[in-house]
């Protein structure tokens, strides 16, 4: 008989599309269930996490080179987003999946997928450093157009950090819609959802998928990608 596991669950999107605003809602709703569940987000504050953050917000190089610098090299990126991700997942995601506690993640290897494919073509090679990862039982991407998730951050943010121009929203977004294609391929389970919607029609639609995924008992998870090659 399956043994009957908790799920591990992620969020994805465009900044500005309303991921952690729908992270946030689904833990709540889930843990008014009664059911234990986490709610973590990548990059993490862990020491890899911490070097991302400084680098995406152009805090790596002088303020006076701020505006020129594009930061690290593509490549070097994306190597240092996938070393954040094993350490998070082996130090925090898998310990509390073991403990029958449900996981929420807000962004995993979909992001640098979307992200880092805008320079980095291959997504063979993204996928190959991602390899090692655990794959989740859902993945959500919120589908949201590029001007609304432009508008939506210059009403919160003071500045603007790298990937957040409306023109590389855009490029963001076909890349998530490239990546989902990809993976579809390989029969990963990511759901689009219409972020455009108001806010409680896109947690209606987030818990129809998580209902479903909640009523299956499974086997235990692959500790890692079924990685093979695919030609994009």
């Amino acid at each position: 008989m399956p043994i009957k596991k908790v799920p591990f669950i992620v969020i994805e999107g465009a900044d500005g599309s309303g991921v952690s605003t729908q992270a946030e809602s689904l833990e709540r709703k889930l843990k008014d269930t009664g059911r234990e569940v986490y709610l973590t987000e990548e990059p993490t504050n862990g020491p890899a996490g911490a070097m991302i953050r400084l680098a995406l917000a152009g805090r790596l190089v002088k303020q006076k080179d701020a505006l020129a610098s594009q930061s690290f090299e593509s490549h070097t990126l994306a190597l240092l987003f996938a070393a954040d991700r094993m350490d998070h997942l082996y130090n925090d995601i898998m310990p509390k999946l073991d403990i029958g506690v449900i996981v929420i993640s807000d962004r995993y290897y979909l992001s640098s997928y979307a992200y880092q494919g805008i320079d980095i073509k291959n997504l063979e090679w993204l996928q190959a450093i991602n390899s090692q990862c655990l794959r989740p039982d859902l993945t959500i991407f919120l589908d949201v157009d590029a001007a609304i998730c432009y508008k939506r951050m210059q009403r919160r943010r003071w500045h603007v950090e790298l990937f957040e121009e409306q023109r590389k929203l855009e490029d963001v977004r076909r890349g998530y819609l490239r990546a989902i294609e990809y993976l579809a391929r390989q029969r990963e389970n990511v759901v689009v959802v219409n972020g455009n919607q108001p806010i409680n029609a896109v947690h209606r639609d987030i818990m129809r998928e998580v209902r479903s995924i909640l009523s299956k008992n499974r086997a235990e998870p692959s500790p890692q990608l079924n990685f093979q090659e695919v030609n994009t």
